[in-house]
Order: C-alpha cells, then sequence, then structure tokens
C-alpha cells in the first residue's frame, strides 16, 4: 500500500509542471542563468543537499561517533554553501559564460581537463545516487518488506519522467515542493521523537559517556572526517553549480547560500542527534537504520504515510538534481565527441540501469557515500588552486589527481573499518593511520595534493 502512496506522490510531482517545457533534450534545458529569486534559490539548495542520505547516515554515524559525528556531519553539509558564496561570485564574475564547475576548467585549461572533471563528477554523482536509491529501498525493505529492485525501479522511474519532460526548470520548481514537505516534516518530528525518555535514560548515559565527551580525541577526529569528507565532495556536485549560475544575481546567492546553510545544519543536526536517542531506546541490528528505528512507532497509518511523504521528497528531491546534472554533463560530453543529441537518452537509460543493478544489492549507505567522498577529496584541491589562478599545469594536475587518488585508496577502510590496503596487503603499519583509517584516508591526500602543488609550483615540473 506505501509503494501505491509513492507512485501516486510520483504522478503529482510529474504532472505538476509537465507545462514548463518542450520534450526535446537539449542543451539549454539544462541550463538556466540568472533567474531564479532567493525563495525558489533556497528551496532549491536546501531540497537538493538533503536528500535521503540524510534519514540513514547522520544518525548511523552518530551511533559509533556520537556527539563528534552529530556536529561534523552537520557542519559538513552546510560548509559547502559557505564556500559557493564566494566561489559563486567569483566565477559569475570570471566565468560569466560558464554553466558549471567543468566549463570554469575548460575556460582555465582547455577541454581536455575539462571532460576529467565531468567524469570524476560523474563518478562521485553515481555512488550519490546509487547510495540514495539503496536508503529508499531499505526504508521500504523494512517498512513492509518490499524487494530492494522494485522501489529502486519505481523512483528512478518517477526522477526520470519530470526531469526529462522539464529539465532543471522541472527539477527546481519541484524542489520547492519538497523544500515545504521538508521543512514542515522535519517540524513534526520534532514533536514526535521521545527526547525526554531519551534524556531520562540515565543507564544509557552511563554506559555510552564516551559518545558525549568532547575531552576525548577520537570524537574530534570522527566529527573532522565527516567535515572534511563532505565539504570538499559537494565542490565536485554538479547540480550545486548549476544552482549558482541559475540565481538572479550575487545579492541573491549569497542570501540564498547562508539561509540554506543554517536551515541544512539544523536538519542534519536534529536527525544526527536522534541517532544517539534511537540506540538508548532500540536494539539496532543495522546502523542504517537507526534513525528509522524511532517510528517502530510507525504502527500507526498516519505516521507511516508522513514517513513515506519524508521519504519520496527527501530522495527524489537530490535524485532529480542528479540525474538532471548527470544528463547536462552527457549533454556537454556528447557535443565534444560529435554525438547525436537524440543518443542522450539512451546514455541515460544505459546509465540509469546501471545504477538500478547496483542500487537494488542493499549497500550499506554510509560506506557508499564515503567512496565517493573519497574519490573527490583526493583531487578536488588541485582543481580548485588553478581555477583560481593558481601558476600549476595541466600536466601536474593529473600527476597530483592521480598520485592523492592513489594514496587515497592505500589508506581507505574496508567495509568493517578494521583494516585497509597499506596495513594489509602491503604490511605498512604507521601508527596514526593505523588508528584513524577513515580520517587518514581523507586528509593525508589532502595534505599531500597541497603540498606536491606548492612544490611543482615552485620547481616548475
Amino acid at each position: 500500500m506505501e509503494i501505491l502512496f509513492l507512485i501516486l506522490l510520483g504522478l503529482v510531482f510529474t504532472t505538476s509542471f509537465i507545462f514548463l517545457k518542450k520534450n526535446e533534450l537539449s542543451d539549454d534545458k539544462f541550463v538556466i542563468k540568472n533567474k531564479y529569486n532567493i525563495f525558489f534559490s533556497t528551496s532549491s539548495f536546501v531540497s537538493s543537499a538533503l536528500g535521503f542520505w540524510i534519514i540513514f547516515s547522520p544518525a548511523a554515524a552518530a551511533t559509533w561517533g556520537g556527539m563528534g559525528n552529530v556536529i561534523g556531519y552537520a557542519l559538513g553539509a552546510a560548509m559547502p554553501l559557505i564556500l559557493f558564496i564566494f566561489i559563486g561570485k567569483y566565477v559569475r564574475k570570471v566565468f560569466p559564460n560558464s554553466s558549471g564547475f567543468h566549463d570554469c576548467i575548460e575556460n582555465r585549461f582547455g577541454k581536455s581537463l575539462s571532460h576529467f572533471v565531468i567524469i570524476v563528477s560523474l563518478i562521485y554523482m553515481t555512488v550519490f545516487l546509487v547510495a540514495e536509491i539503496t536508503a529508499i529501498s531499505k526504508f521500504f525493505n523494512f517498512l513492509n518488506g518490499t524487494p530492494y529492485w522494485i522501489s529502486s525501479m519505481i523512483i528512478i522511474l518517477i526522477a526520470l519522467s519530470y526531469v526529462l519532460i522539464g529539465g532543471l526548470s522541472a527539477t527546481i520548481f519541484t524542489d520547492l515542493i519538497q523544500f515545504i514537505f521538508i521543512i514542515g516534516i522535519c517540524l513534526f518530528l520534532v514533536f514526535k521523537i521521545p527526547f525526554q525518555e531519551f534524556s531520562d535514560n540515565t543507564s544509557f548515559m552511563i554506559e555510552n559517556a564516551h559518545l558525549f565527551d568532547f575531552n576525548n580525541q577520537f570524537l574530534w577526529i570522527t566529527g573532522l572526517t565527516f567535515l572534511i569528507a563532505v565539504t570538499f565532495t559537494n565542490l565536485f556536485h554538479h547540480g550545486n553549480w548549476q544552482r549558482i549560475y541559475a540565481a538572479k544575481d550575487d545579492n541573491t546567492l549569497s542570501v540564498s547560500l547562508i539561509i540554506s546553510t543554517l536551515i541544512i545544519f539544523i536538519i542534519v543536526y536534529f536527525i544526527g542527534y536522534s541517532g544517539l536517542v534511537s540506540i538508548s531506546l532500540y536494539s539496532i541490528d543495522d546502523p542504517d537504520l537507526t534513525f528509522v528505528k524511532l517510528f517502530g512507532l510507525l504502527e500507526t497509518s498516519f505516521i507511516k504515510y508522513i514517513f513515506v511523504i519524508l521519504a519520496a521528497s527527501l530522495v527524489l528531491s537530490s535524485i532529480d538534481t542528479l540525474i538532471n546534472a548527470i544528463n547536462s554533463q552527457i549533454v556537454s560530453l556528447s557535443k565534444s565527441y560529435a554525438f547525436k543529441s537524440s543518443s542522450n537518452i539512451y546514455f541515460i537509460i544505459v546509465f540509469l540501469a546501471a545504477v538500478f543493478i547496483l542500487s537494488s544489492q542493499g549497500y550499506n549507505v554510509l560506506y557508499v557515500f564515503l567512496i565517493a567522498d573519497l574519490i573527490c577529496c583526493c583531487l578536488v584541491l588541485p582543481f580548485l588552486l588553478g581555477l583560481f589562478g593558481f601558476n600549476i599545469s595541466i600536466k601536474q594536475i593529473y600527476i597530483i589527481s592521480f598520485l592523492s587518488l592513489l594514496l587515497g585508496v592505500l589508506i581507505f577502510p574496508d567495509p568493517s573499518f578494521s583494516k585497509n590496503i597499506m596495513s594489509g596487503f602491503l604490511n605498512i603499519n604507521l601508527t596514526f593511520i593505523n588508528n584513524y583509517k577513515l580520517f587518514s584516508s581523507f586528509l593525508v591526500p589532502i595534505l599531500f595534493s597541497t603540498i606536491l602543488t606548492l612544490l611543482m609550483k615552485k620547481k616548475g615540473v
């Protein structure tokens, strides 16, 4: 029954704006310049940032990283938008004819590096898309036993239908609807979560005091991990760059980003903290379901449907952004390699078929996200420094990117977080890296790429 309700919501989202655009698939459909006011820009930034991952990842991270992860995740989700205030004004002024990060890179370095950025962005957004659809599939499987593949197929078809019909206009339009749902339902959930019962649970507080102890080095390090990972990753999200250029003017962009930052921080913090509430009240087998467990409490039909609306709004708000951004990137590549524009739809279908297969496997959502984060964190700094006029060549960027990514892969932990390639296969044991594998896999490549960039610039390699 809940699946039928999801389909109905999808039909509402699709038919509500069918009048917006033609059925022709073109690049113009996915590029909008200087159009949207503060309200539309804010709702779009928030909705596209707050995917269904917020129901899974922050709460799951809180179960082992405590308040460090709660704050770190919330700051990491919000911080990119603060950076985009400065980055956005700069690129709108210096690269006014661009439509995204790859266009800016093309104007600065040429097509070769631009295509590399597109490929990295596509990889990141693909993993993001897989994680989102996996999350919603897990939710419906928990709710009523629906097989993963059914939920995956329905969500993909709904998002694909209105993105291909309306392009970026449709995405931003539905973002507004989804934004209203998200804010309203989150306010509703504030009054439903048993915070008082949590605060009265003295045995949990005593047993898990380390989760709240900010003198605990582990909390700070895990929090910094998510702050670094999520912040740098979002700089490769083409959907954010589309919205930078879609804002009416620089002032609109700045105000909408500031408001969006506050909203995103509050919501992600709230859900992360709710993870601590959940593990104090319930036995948690799957960390991904930590927040959902609070509504095991899903005993009433009303709560179920409220959650389904939230789930649909969250997942569609990010998936439509991702599909739209992916399509825009594919259009850019097809122009460079003289593909017929009509073939883009086939690329998208094949691409989403692969996403469907991967998202039907029920992978750990947080771990999938961390893989995407790793790729972007290892690569972002040379590109960003180059974009802002740093004296660095295309060859240098390729070398730094490859070496940084290789280093990150060697350190990155396996799904159990107990070992990595460096300590396991290569038998190299460095105390700090071995103790803080996840943190090191993000921090070390970033420091390495920064130092290498400075050295290469100085020596003119």
